[in-house]
């Protein structure tokens, strides 16, 4: 049901393939489960504090986001990749490009560059987006890389992904002790993970396979719910036929 999408696949605002694309095409990870086990040993395994950690999301409906924990800080989504999805993503950046729209300077994103690391890279914006919330220390390996980023454009930091070594060694040991055997680093995989953090009141949608983050407005309180709102309207309902959805809420369970 349409191609792999979390090959690494990024293109320009012109929807061009530029050249790091090219020069990386054959940088590639082992793609992880979408299960909190899965993302919980990476995200410990980088600096993750006790006390946090990401659990199920049961459905959008409004009594079951209530069971979402309130100290949720962000929501990742793996979703199956099909034709109707990528024409929403080109009608939507069309849209974007056509009225521009407001990104905070303080958000964290980065374009994704390394094939198969889409899981990774939900876990890093949802760590990356709530480090003082969450307390990540200075020392851990997620702060040093998000150090090591600063300043630098969502293009330079995706590229930099590529080399670090800490990072990648404990995506590939989460990997390696997921619930099914892990496929290839190079193998096609065709569901794509993607984070929802809020950050400066407003609702931001994190893909590293799209042109840039998506403000989707004002959460006014309302995180959980707001995110449910887009996944249906922006998922759920532009491809009815898909029903491969999986959610998980990074919270404080103490």
């Amino acid at each position: 049901m349409g191609a792999s999408c979390c090959g690494g696949t990024v293109v320009d605002a012109n929807g061009s393939e530029g050249d790091l694309q090219s020069k990386m095409r054959n940088v590639n990870w082992v793609p992880l489960e979408s299960n909190p086990e899965m993302l919980n040993q990476f995200a410990r395994g980088v600096g993750l504090p006790s006390g946090w950690e990401f659990v199920d999301v049961f459905g959008v409906d409004p009594e079951l986001l209530a069971m979402v924990p309130p100290s949720c800080v962000a929501i990742t989504l793996l979703f199956q990749c099909s034709p109707k999805q990528a024409k929403h993503k080109q009608e939507q950046q069309a849209k974007i490009d056509a009225g521009k729209q407001t990104v905070s300077p303080n958000l964290v994103y980065l374009k994704q560059y390394v094939g198969n690391a889409c899981g990774t890279i939900a876990c890093l914006h949802s760590m990356a987006n709530n480090d003082k919330a969450i307390g990540l220390s200075p020392q851990s390996a997620v702060v040093k890389f998000m150090a090591s980023i600063k300043g630098k454009s969502p293009d330079q930091a995706g590229e930099m992904l590529a080399d670090a070594s800490d990072l990648h060694r404990a995506s590939e040991a989460s990997a390696a002790g997921g619930q099914t055997a892990a496929p290839a680093a190079s193998a096609g995989v065709d569901c794509h993970f993607v984070c929802f953090v809020e950050k400066d009141g407003d609702l931001y949608e994190l893909d590293g396979n799209k042109a840039y983050p998506i403000n989707h407005g004002p959460v006014k309180g309302e995180f959980v719910n707001s995110v449910g709102k887009v996944v249906q309207r922006e998922y759920m309902q532009v491809d009815p036929d898909c029903l491969n959805f999986n959610m998980m809420a990074l919270v404080n369970s103490t």
